[in-house]
């Protein structure tokens, strides 16, 4: 039996189906990652040119927004309604039924898009972490071999090599020396002369200051993105 469409209201259909009966067909994967990589940059730069309104996010706006969106998402339909049956919400002027209306509609669009591709990207991210940590796991193990083998009487030429992965190590533990405690300096009369800063510290050290920051900062970028999308697909699972 057909159903009578509401006047008003615009039509609900979605492009994007959760499930079909009929099997997608197969695409065989690129088993060379440099050619699948290329394949997928193709299809991105495709896929990033047909999304309508793409905005560029503002890292130190997201968590905000998304707040907001949330709070949207539970209240817009409400309120279409409400403005559409109350005059006077309607003189007030305050509110774009047609906009919010848009809005809801465009994320009912791209939402399942959205999902799809928070899950693909958590896949890919598991599948190199999990080549890199088989191969990590087998370095750290030969790692530990070769700083037992530098101890024996044949083992001098591993130095230089321990000596190296020893260092990696450090810096990916954020590890450092610990800084030898300076000698006390004799005494001498105060003197109203500020010391002068050595030239090459006071060159150095604010530029690798702010190489440490913006590395830093990157990393927590990439993090929170992370994060905002593991978020997306753990979501669309519930």
């Amino acid at each position: 039996m057909p159903t009578k469409k509401r006047p008003g209201n615009r039509s609900s259909k979605t492009v994007v189906q959760k499930r079909t009966r009929t099997k997608p067909t197969a695409i065989a994967a690129i088993p060379d990652p440099v050619a699948a990589a290329a394949r997928m940059v193709e299809l991105l730069n495709e896929m990033e040119a047909i999304i309508p309104d793409l905005i560029q996010p503002d890292i130190t706006k997201i968590k905000r927004i998304s707040q907001s969106a949330k709070f949207g998402r539970a209240l817009i339909p409400t309120m279409i309604n409400a403005v559409n049956s109350y005059p006077p919400f309607q003189q007030r002027n305050m509110f774009d039924s047609a906009a919010a209306q848009a809005a809801i509609d465009y994320h009912g669009q791209l939402q399942p898009i959205i999902t799809r591709m928070a899950a693909i990207t958590m896949a890919m991210s598991y599948s190199m972490n999990t080549k890199l940590s088989t191969s990590g796991e087998q370095a750290l193990q030969l790692f530990q071999w070769g700083k037992r083998h530098v101890k024996q009487p044949d083992g001098g030429g591993a130095r230089i090599y321990v000596d190296e992965l020893q260092s990696v190590v450090d810096r990916t533990m954020n590890r450092r020396k610990p800084q030898k405690p300076a000698n006390n300096p004799p005494t001498t009369p105060p003197s109203t002369t500020p010391p002068t800063t050595p030239p090459m510290q006071g060159f150095m050290a604010p530029s690798l200051a702010a190489k440490a920051a913006a590395k830093a900062q990157s990393d927590r970028d990439d993090e929170e993105i992370m994060d905002l999308v593991h978020k997306i697909a753990i979501d669309s699972k519930k």
